[in-house]
């Protein structure tokens, strides 16, 4: 997608580097973040600052003058169509697109249903789901896991959270899909993803208004004083972002995890003979092969240095938590998957006020989905080759596009045993 209405001289296309940026982006920016702390690239359509190394992006995440709210983007920025997507559904007033006060406000009331506590008593119902789904897979012996295991897991945890009814999933990952992509094959059918998606969100909001449940989106609803109650479209914002986000990521995590290990066999079979590794492989994948390529696009609100780079007011920032997670400033030997590394305080989640709601789900989901797996499958591996895997073309997310896979059922898994 080429961009005409800014000046790109100096700038890196990073849309015309093709299909082997998307699937394996590592080289390129590797090179840019040691040759420039911040370099101007083309992201996605849009002429951006992007920040490369991991303490110069866990700064940006804390910079006031570098705003998410999409009202402070330059009119070229918001006439690219995956961010006027976006702005049309609404998605300007969800928590991600605000800043304080408004977010202070909007984290309040959402905050309850995602602490550790309340999410850790979700672990058997997300254990008795992915159970259902590997003992399927296994007995056909072969899936994909991304259609057959981590997003329905995924968007049966956080529909059962909102309390929607699992129904129109297809239907739901189909237009969110198109809706988010910056890929030039989907533009036309943009529009019709917007209707649906405004259409079904909608629905959701008012039939809870008139039925409340034991459910987030009803305890949203009825949450706050009368001044700080949640508005129609705030409701529908929320509503939007937190499905997109819970199944969105949650299933990218757990394919893109499998691959990482189906890609190191040492590692695999170091966590099949240790389970207890579980929680800190998780966060090796999050660093390794990051679900979030990018942070939100930012918009400096006034002239500022950052990082060594002169902002102009206007001008958009990015950052790249993919550069930033193979710092060798920060990791060592940053390129090497190792599921007993000592990770840290990594960035797959953002950081500061924007920290993502939903990791502790995210994590559980992702820690549940690899125990079941290695202990109801005596065997895992690819179906096709790695070269014939490939990712979407999308903003932020990390997707791939399918990871089929052959299983075989674990011995002590087998039925009459």
């Amino acid at each position: 997608m080429r961009v005409e209405t800014r000046e790109t001289t100096g700038h890196l296309d990073l849309d015309r580097l093709g299909q082997d940026f998307i699937d394996d982006p590592y080289p390129v920016l590797a090179g840019l973040r040691e040759r420039d702390r911040v370099p101007k690239v083309v992201y996605h359509g849009i002429p951006a600052l992007m920040v490369t190394r991991f303490d110069d992006l866990k700064a940006m995440y804390t910079e006031p003058r570098l705003s998410v709210n999409p009202g402070n983007a330059p009119g070229h920025v918001r006439a690219v169509p995956w961010v006027a997507a976006a702005e049309a559904l609404g998605l300007g007033q969800c928590l991600a697109a605000v800043d304080p006060p408004e977010h202070t406000r909007l984290r309040r009331l959402a905050n309850a249903a995602f602490t550790p506590r309340h999410v850790e008593r979700l672990r058997p119902q997300a254990r008795a789901i992915t159970e259902r789904l590997v003992r399927d897979a296994a007995a056909r012996g072969r899936a994909d896991i991304l259609a057959d295991l981590s997003f329905p897991l995924a968007i049966e945890m956080i529909m059962g959270l909102i309390g929607v009814p699992a129904t129109d999933t297809r239907a739901f990952q189909h237009n969110t899909y198109t809706f988010l992509s910056s890929d030039p094959a989907d533009l036309p059918r943009v529009p019709e993803a917007l209707v649906w998606l405004k259409t079904y969100i909608a629905g959701l909001v008012t039939a809870k208004r008139a039925a409340p449940g034991n459910d987030l989106l009803s305890a949203l609803i009825a949450e706050g004083t009368d001044d700080e109650r949640l508005t129609g479209p705030e409701l529908e914002a929320m509503t939007l972002m937190l499905l997109v986000g819970g199944f969105n990521t949650v299933s990218s995590l757990i394919a893109c995890g499998l691959l990482t290990l189906l890609r190191h066999p040492d590692q695999l079979a170091a966590l099949r003979a240790d389970p207890e590794l579980i929680p800190g492989a998780v966060e090796e994948m999050l660093r390794y092969d990051a679900t979030l390529g990018s942070s939100l696009i930012r918009f400096a609100t006034e002239d500022l240095t950052f990082a060594g780079a002169e902002v102009r007011r206007g001008d958009v920032v990015v950052g790249s938590i993919l550069a930033a997670h193979r710092d060798p400033r920060r990791f060592t030997d940053p390129d090497r998957f190792d599921i007993r590394r000592d990770v840290g305080r990594h960035l797959a989640f953002a950081h500061g006020i924007h920290y993502c709601l939903g990791a502790a789900l995210a994590r559980m989901e992702a820690q549940t989905a690899f125990a079941v797996l290695l202990e109801l499958c005596g065997d895992i591996r690819l179906a096709v080759p790695v070269s014939e895997l490939s990712y979407r073309v999308m903003p932020t997310v990390r997707v791939l596009e399918s990871l089929p896979v052959l299983l075989a059922p674990a011995e002590r898994s087998r039925p009459g045993r």
